[in-house]
């Protein structure tokens, strides 16, 4: 009797012990698949507000390796907002593709891939082009999620902010307009 009570006062010491420790598990939001991201997502000053569509929340949220956003919200634009984008000069179309940026592309070629998680086989990244989009367009804008590419390498989660813009030129439908001339890049 003395061990058995010994021993429920030896556990319930190092549970309330255990208690009292940080919490290992990571701070901050988890991507679709419960990983946790890295880094909050920083949105334009102007132009944007809160909204929410959970269709458009799905095809930019992935899994971790999958490429897209890990941590995102939904925004509607209210006003213009500029966006920047490399792509790929030897398909047109690519150029009001989903993926942009808040900020223009600097850096190495490498860098860019390595910080926006774009694997080699999605694109060359050889031309840059910045336009608007319109007021009433819904976007996501989120942090980076990984990527696995067709090599076997994996660009983890960064802070990195994209934007993903639903267009689908093919398709008759972009949302963005008033573009600058295209641009050789890097």
């Amino acid at each position: 009797m003395l061990k058995s009570a010994f021993f429920a006062l030896t556990i319930t010491a190092v549970l309330t012990g255990c208690a009292g420790l940080p919490n290992s598990a990571p701070s901050g939001s988890v991507g679709v698949d419960g990983v946790a991201c890295v880094g909050t997502p920083q949105a334009p000053a102007q132009g944007v507000q809160a909204s929410d569509n959970p269709a458009l929340m799905a095809m930019a949220r992935l899994p971790s390796d999958k490429g897209g956003v890990c941590e995102a919200k939904v925004l509607a634009v209210t006003a213009p907002v500029v966006l920047y984008r490399v792509f790929d000069a030897d398909k047109p179309y690519t150029r009001w593709g989903g993926w942009w940026s808040l900020q223009p592309p600097s850096g190495t070629k490498e860098q860019y891939r390595a910080d926006n998680a774009i694997c080699p086989e999605w694109s060359p990244l050889n031309k840059v082009v910045s336009c608007q989009v319109r007021p009433g367009t819904q976007l996501v804008i989120g942090t980076t999620q990984s990527a696995q590419c067709a090599d076997g390498s994996i660009y983890p989660k960064t802070a990195q902010t994209q934007v993903f813009v639903p267009n689908d030129s093919r398709a008759g439908i972009v949302h963005v307009g008033a573009c600058s001339a295209l641009n050789d890049w890097p």
